[in-house]
């Protein structure tokens, strides 16, 4: 059986900082990560276009209503929500660039989390290329859309154009965020998944405890963030076979999302799995199934039956019975 390192290692994509500040309750989306921080002034580069437009982005009913749909894991929803908004937007005779980025990412970001990987490309690359013409090439918002991609090509598999764009990312962060700066852990959490993911798991580790240490310093022990980290550093002590320590991180991340997200978020299911399998690896099916089994039950009411995640942990517990 496969350990799931998409939806429940990765997925730390950021609101971008031209967009609506939204409520933080919220993990595997923008909103569980601190909003970026203003604009960065960079010696060189052209200045920035007088705006006549507000500096955020207006939520409309919709748009309101669609936050609420992704915060409740009904990500599918939000993605028809948010379409609906982008279309009326598209249609003015003047669209806002304010309003195109922030829906952009919102969509792609749900379709993401839906499993729809093709369409969240699409409109993650649409969002990059009108960040790029209204903000230039190092603003920390570009870095977000390059981050944002990275972990699109990590859940297809394409390692090497992952890397690639979480490698532009952190460059850009380190630059004008500074190293202690909780955009550039989050950069380095993804690093680290990519080097997970191709089985090097010293590097893997080198770069998610550099994570946890940003983390835990600027957001707490107790912030959604702090558990994507420690989710990710079990991953790589359960493939190196250290079952303990896989149990313990997992734990730890299963704490903080019951208590940040509620018992029903998809990203719940994802520490019950995670663990589910350290116990199939110990040889305990019992607890194995149990876990799966609370994991299937969320991911089925949450996000249906034909998501991947969904599938993946039905494979599992249907394993089980053979």
């Amino acid at each position: 059986m496969k350990a799931l390192c998409g939806l429940f290692a990765l997925s730390l994509g950021l609101l971008l900082g031209c967009g609506k500040k939204v409520p933080e309750q919220q993990a595997n989306v923008p909103d569980a990560n601190p909003p970026a921080q203003p604009p960065v002034k960079e010696p060189g580069l052209p200045p920035a276009k007088p705006k006549v437009e507000p500096a955020e982005a207006t939520l409309t009913t919709g748009m309101e209503a669609a936050l609420k749909a992704d915060e409740a894991g009904n990500y599918r929803e939000a993605a028809r929500l948010y379409t609906v908004e982008l279309a009326a937007e598209e249609a003015k005779p003047a669209p806002s660039w304010v309003q195109l980025s922030y829906l952009h990412n919102q969509l792609g970001r749900a379709l993401d989390n839906a499993g729809l990987y093709e369409k969240a490309l699409e409109y993650y690359q649409k969002l990059l290329a009108i960040v790029l013409k209204q903000l230039g090439q190092e603003h920390p918002d570009v870095a977000t859309s390059y981050n944002n991609i990275g972990l699109v090509h990590h859940k297809k598999g394409e390692y090497d154009k992952a890397l690639e764009h979480y490698q532009k990312s952190l460059a850009i962060q380190l630059k004008q965020l500074g190293p202690e700066h909780p955009h550039v852990a989050f950069s380095y959490n993804n690093i680290g998944s990519v080097h997970d993911s191709k089985g090097e798991y010293d590097k893997a580790l080198e770069h998610l405890q550099k994570a946890l240490a940003i983390g835990l310093k600027q957001l707490g022990p107790e912030h959604p963030d702090v558990a994507f980290s420690y989710n990710n550093i079990g991953l790589v002590h359960h493939k190196k076979g250290e079952y303990d320590k896989a149990l313990e991180h997992f734990q730890k991340s299963l704490e903080i999302r019951l208590k940040k997200l509620g018992p029903e978020h998809p990203l719940v299911a994802g520490s019950y799995h995670n663990m589910a399998y350290v116990y199939s690896a110990k040889k305990d099916l019992a607890k194995a199934k149990e876990y799966w089994e609370k994991a299937f039950e969320i991911f089925l009411k949450k996000l249906g039956p034909n998501h991947p995640n969904t599938k993946l942990v039905k494979g599992q517990l249907d394993a089980l019975k053979e």
